[in-house]
């Protein structure tokens, strides 16, 4: 019986995700000439520098299924690295375990070797797009207090204008007389005009010429 593990080409080479399913699928051949039946298969992380050391056992699955003598079958097989292992290698160790119908139980690492478990690069991260949003919110508010402080301390003060007040008719004492009837108050006459002996003379000087 030959066997064989496939993966996503990209997690090949850049790893498995940490905190996130990973899909895989075992294929069967059987070439033999008797059917065997898949019971189990489980996966765990190692240690890179000791495989005895479990870092994380993965769920077993169980399947019971028969692979017919020239026939093929697959199997999915998921799996979660833990997301505090992100950034590491490890060793994996990929088991599956099936029988005859006899009943001798076989069991072959279809994978073993190192493996790289990285972190997601997530395009959309909510959090940080509501903490800009919120920085940016608050920086406007600012601007908006110092522009509004700026122009009030600055603003050029304007003169205001009186308005004018109407006094009335006033006479020269400054008191309003246009409450009093007409004819009331007296108009004052000229007195005449007193002139200079010198000029009298004068003027009688010139006439009698």
């Amino acid at each position: 019986m030959s066997r064989h593990w496939l993966l996503p080409l990209e997690m090949l080479y850049l790893g498995f995700p940490a905190g996130e399913i990973v899909h895989s699928l075992i294929g069967f051949d059987n070439k033999g000439g008797e059917e065997f039946i898949i019971t189990e298969i489980e996966a765990s992380l190692r240690y890179p520098q000791d495989y005895s050391y479990h870092v994380q056992n993965f769920t077993s699955q169980y399947y019971a299924q028969y692979v017919e003598p020239s026939t093929q079958a697959s199997f999915l097989y998921p799996f979660m690295p833990s997301e505090m292992f992100n950034s590491r290698a490890f060793g994996m160790t990929l088991n599956v375990y099936y029988k005859d119908v006899e009943g001798n139980e076989f069991m072959d690492a279809v994978f073993n070797d190192t493996v790289n478990v990285v972190e997601i690069d997530e395009g959309f991260d909510h959090y940080t797009f509501f903490m800009y949003v919120f920085m940016i919110t608050g920086l406007s508010l600012l601007m908006f207090v110092i522009h509004y402080v700026y122009t009030t301390v600055h603003r050029p003060m304007r003169a205001t204008k009186r308005a004018p007040i109407e006094t009335g008719t006033q006479d020269k004492s400054g008191v309003d007389v246009n409450w009093l009837p007409p004819g009331t108050i007296p108009t004052p006459k000229k007195s005449p005009s007193h002139k200079s002996p010198r000029n009298r003379n004068k003027n009688k000087t010139e006439s009698s010429s």
